[in-house]
This record gives structure tokens, sequence and C-alpha cells, in this order.
């Protein structure tokens, strides 16, 4: 037979549970609310082009829309591009840490929202694209070093999209530090 010791141990327990749980459930939702704010670009800033924002002035160089035949002979099947975005950006300050978890997505008058497609992929991309260039680095491999001041660097990003996007796209860059403040920047791009 139990003691009573244990038997209370066993209820106190079992009624201190419920008290465990929820404190468990408030400690993770502070946490996500943490992240969800890390992670939001809510006060964005739209231009056309030189765009201030964390330590550089940005631009678009490029953009290419692959897939309908216009940019190259190659063809899609279905209703998907490849939309190629260049940036370049001239620092006016001492960047240090302040380019950090980069991220760099395209978004449409919708409210649709893409990710750029992986390193690896986007590489062999641009190989195929033009063999004799080395690939232009992305926003996230091309963070690690920003330029230094007066200096510009470029980065390059890909993302597959569906046509009827195109004419509407703009590119969204931001980085934690300066989050929730980001830029925009209209691609420009004409449908066919």
């Amino acid at each position: 037979m139990a003691s009573d010791r244990e038997r209370r141990l066993f209820w106190l327990s079992l009624v201190s549970l419920p008290v465990l749980a929820a404190v468990a459930f408030g400690i993770n939702a502070w946490r996500n609310i943490g992240e969800y704010q890390r992670r939001s670009e809510s006060d964005v800033v739209t231009g056309t082009s030189d765009l201030d924002y964390a330590g550089a002035v940005w631009r678009l160089e490029k953009v290419r829309l692959i897939g309908d035949g216009r940019d190259t002979a190659m063809r899609f099947p279905g209703d998907m591009r490849l939309v190629v975005v260049r940036l370049v950006a001239t620092a006016h300050s001492d960047i240090g840490d302040g380019w950090g978890q980069c991220q760099v997505s395209l978004t449409d008058d919708r409210g649709r929202r893409w990710l750029p497609l992986d390193v690896t992929l986007s590489d062999n991309i641009s190989r195929d694209l033009e063999p004799k260039v080395d690939p232009v680095k992305g926003c996230g491999i091309a963070s690690l070093t920003p330029p230094k001041k007066n200096s510009a660097t470029m980065i390059e990003e890909k993302f597959v999209v569906p046509a009827d996007a195109a004419p509407a796209l703009v590119a969204r860059l931001s980085f934690a530090p300066s989050r929730p403040n980001a830029i925009s920047l209209p691609l420009g791009l004409k449908s066919h």
C-alpha cells in the first residue's frame, strides 16, 4: 500500500500538470510571436531605383523572364516562367553584420509570394544560361561578405512563377537586423 506521503505527491503532481501545460503553451506562444515579429516585413518602401536600405543604395540591375520564347528559345510547359533578378548594392557605410539572414522574394498584386530557388539549382541554371560566366551569388551567400564602404556587390536570385503573375511582380528584400523594414522594387515585366 502506498503511504500518505506518496498519495499526496501523486495528487499534487496530477493537479500541477494543467498548470505546467499552460506555462509551456505560454512560453511556446511567446517564442512564436517573437519569431513572427523577427521575420515580418511590415514597413516596406517601394521605389524603382536607388533605395537606401541596410547601409547601401539598392537598384535593380537586370530582370529576365524565361520560358515564353522571348529571352531565350526555351519554352516551359504550362503557364510557368523563370524570373532572374539581379540587384546591385553600393555600400555608403560600414555594414558589418547588418546583412544577416537575407530574404529576397517576389510578390504580386494579389498577395502571392514566391521564394528563390535553392543555391545549387540556381547555379546550375546560371551555367546553362551563361556557360562562360561565373554564377552571381545569391543574397544568402553575398550577405556573408557585404561590400566595404563605397564598394558595390551584385546578387542574383531565380524564381519559378506562374506566367499570369509576371506583369505585376515586385522584388522584396530584407535583412533580419533591419526588419520589419524592407524594400520593394517593381520588375516592370510586360505580358506577352
